[in-house]
C-alpha cells in the first residue's frame, strides 16, 4: 500500500503536513482532488512511500517546520 505526504502553504492548515493512503479521496494516488488545480500553487503531494513509516520519517527529517499528521479520512 503505497502512502503520501501533503505539504500546504495556503490552506488554513497551513502548519500540518497531512499523510494519506494512495486510495483516500484526498489523495488520489498523489493527484489531489483538484484535477484541475495547477500543480505547486497552493501545496504538493510528495511520495508515494510503501510504509506509512517512511512517509512519517521523511516528514520528519524533510519537513519538520510544520506538524505531522495522518488523514482523518482514510487513516482513522
Amino acid at each position: 500500500m503505497d502512502y503520501y505526504i501533503y505539504t500546504n502553504w495556503q490552506a488554513k492548515d497551513k502548519e500540518t503536513n497531512i499523510i494519506h493512503k494512495w486510495s483516500c479521496g484526498h489523495c488520489r494516488m498523489g493527484l489531489g482532488k483538484q484535477s484541475n488545480a495547477d500543480k505547486g500553487e497552493n501545496g504538493v503531494w510528495i511520495g508515494a512511500f510503501k510504509e506509512i513509516i517512511q512517509a512519517e520519517n521523511f516528514a520528519k527529517l524533510k519537513l519538520s517546520d510544520k506538524k505531522i499528521e495522518k488523514c482523518k479520512v482514510c487513516l482513522k
